[in-house]
């Protein structure tokens, strides 16, 4: 049995909640799956990628030290979206561009310096015609991308510890390395990249479903390399979960 369901979240810890709902709710268009407070007396907002990717936003609390990070989100339209978020006051990272890896994209960052890569693969780019309206950017796919500095032993806890099938490995160069993990089966990815030199990322928090979180406990607790944080156990909102931190030191969050 798989561990674990096909949904993947990704986590932002944001300084200005309303600063990053304008940016991912009015700027890219995602949708607002729900808003709550939660026990702390802190925000949440949690937004729809895809039909199985998510992604949260939490407010900065005087313990939460995560980000920024990076994400990588499918266009439908490459050009037609980079065309209308021209509109929209948008800290670009590069313009959009062809890629040696077979892809146009284009890179940018939220409000709290978070890495937003929007990629279309060489085969699915359309020729620009027209600006694409917010609700119609994205395709399926999502990734949490990690940048990592020790990509052997990331690639054993994901594979070994997680039990996450590897779908795809690259390396240009001793610089440009990489792996993608698949989360279910539908079109979400755990990417570990390194490079060199390292991009300037701190780390990140991500979130999965498990199938049973009972046996999903017991079948990750017992490696000794699960580097365990909180056990199973309620969290602030009353959601049994438990958290554990891969080798380069990013939280993943594991609940029912």
């Amino acid at each position: 049995m798989k561990l674990f369901k096909s949904s993947l979240t990704g986590v932002i810890v944001s300084r200005d909640v309303d600063a990053s709902d304008a940016f991912f709710g009015g700027k890219l268009g995602l949708r607002k799956v729900w808003e709550r407070t939660g026990g702390s007396g802190l925000r949440k907002l949690c937004y729809e990628v895809s039909e199985y990717g998510f992604l949260q936003i939490w407010e900065k609390g005087k313990e939460v030290s995560y980000g920024p990070t990076s994400f990588w989100i499918q266009a439908h339209d490459i050009d037609g979206m980079f065309s209308t978020l021209q509109k929209e006051n948008i800290d670009f990272i590069e313009n959009v561009e062809d890629k040696y890896y077979h892809a146009r994209a284009f890179q940018m960052r939220d409000p709290d310096g978070n890495g937003i890569f929007a990629v279309c693969y060489e085969k699915d780019v359309l020729p620009y015609t027209h600006d694409v309206p917010k609700g119609e950017f994205l395709d399926p796919e999502f990734r949490t991308v990690l940048f990592v500095h020790d990509l052997d032993s990331c690639y054993h806890y994901y594979t070994e510890v997680l039990e996450l099938p590897c779908v795809y490995s690259w390396n240009e160069c001793p610089g440009d390395r990489g792996y993608k993990y698949q989360v279910g089966s539908g079109e979400c990815y755990i990417e570990n990249l390194h490079r060199i030199p390292l991009t300037d990322q701190h780390n990140a928090v991500i979130a999965l479903q498990a199938e049973d979180i009972n046996e999903c406990w017991k079948r990750i607790s017992c490696r000794t390399e699960a580097n365990i944080m909180i056990p199973l156990s309620d969290d602030e909102d009353g959601i049994l979960r438990f958290e554990l931190k891969d080798p380069n030191g990013n939280r993943i969050i594991v609940s029912g």
